[in-house]
């Protein structure tokens, strides 16, 4: 078959990388919750409890940007079964139908997790979750969740991959990769945010989310650069107008470099509330504007 009668997807950036990067975050956010939950002691349950209360709303908003892309909401359900020729079946090799159900599986997991969180912090004592809910052992679903949430951060990378646009396709299988990390990036900063707000952030247990979080970053970093060297001239949207705001600036130098500073300045000097605030919120940023950057300049 030629390129030219390869279907490529047209996906409009305010959906699809909203999308992409509000399933990325709720997943990254998960597993790093799942993974405190799996290895971490029972007295060292902030970060678990903060994600799952971060994961599972965020998730929430998943299906609007996903909808609204459709332009035909009655066809939501084809992302999980195709009909043809009157029978309902699973499509296996659509990369669009396993992803929506692995976030189904992944959405399952948040809610009991956040339930259960909402049980052991007394929010909610219904007979129903106060005498049968907790006998489900949470280390079970945080290890289904994570698995299923691990899937997700990456796949949305690997969707762009596997299409038939120059760039993407020539960056794979890097870019399913890269937005695990940056999921997982956004995740942990979503979670800071949360203990932040509750004034939980300190002790040990967020001293190693801090630690994780400069690994990933740099990784990001690597990441960024290993594939712009795979895209070759593909890449070079990315040096022109508006990619040099939305991508260098806002992505690399806003969302990675200038929270990576604040760190190191913050391990130097104490600097208060307000730049911690400020370096999340750019990483939330830059989250966004990679998937943005990265989802248009395969498009152009």
């Amino acid at each position: 078959m030629s390129p030219d009668n390869v279907q490529v997807p047209e996906w409009a950036w305010y959906y699809i990388a909203v999308y992409f990067f509000v399933a990325g975050t709720s997943a990254g956010a998960y597993f790093i919750g799942a993974m405190e939950e799996l290895f971490s002691s029972a007295k060292e349950r902030e970060v678990s409890r903060a994600a799952c209360y971060v994961a599972f709303p965020l998730l929430l908003l998943v299906p609007i940007p996903l909808i609204a892309d459709l332009g035909r909401p009655g066809r939501f359900w084809h992302l999980f079964i195709y009909n043809q020729g009157g029978y309902p079946y699973l499509n296996l090799q659509s990369p669009m139908s396993v992803g929506s159900w692995v976030l189904l599986v992944f959405g399952g997991c948040t809610l009991l997790s956040f339930l259960d969180n909402l049980v052991a912090d007394r929010v909610i004592s219904f007979p129903l979750f106060s005498r049968y809910y907790n006998r489900i052992p949470r280390k079970l679903y945080a290890l289904v969740g994570s698995l299923a949430g691990f899937f997700i951060a990456g796949y949305t990378g690997v969707l762009l991959n596997v299409t038939a646009r120059p760039f993407w396709a020539a960056t794979s299988p890097l870019m399913g990769a890269l937005f695990l990390v940056s999921g997982a990036s956004t995740g942990a900063a979503a979670i800071s945010l949360y203990l932040i707000w509750r004034q939980r952030n300190a002790g040990e247990e967020v001293a190693r989310l801090e630690s994780f979080d400069r690994a990933l970053m740099i990784s990001e970093l690597l990441l960024i650069a290993v594939l712009l060297v795979l895209a070759g001239h593909t890449a070079q949207l990315l040096v022109t107008l508006p990619f040099l705001v939305m991508f260098w600036l806002g992505a690399v130098a806003l969302g990675i470099a200038a929270p990576l500073w604040f760190k190191y300045r913050s391990r130097r000097q104490h600097f208060g509330g307000a730049p911690h605030l400020a370096h999340y919120l750019c990483i939330l940023a830059g989250g966004l504007l990679l998937r943005i950057s990265l989802l248009q300049a395969g498009q152009l």
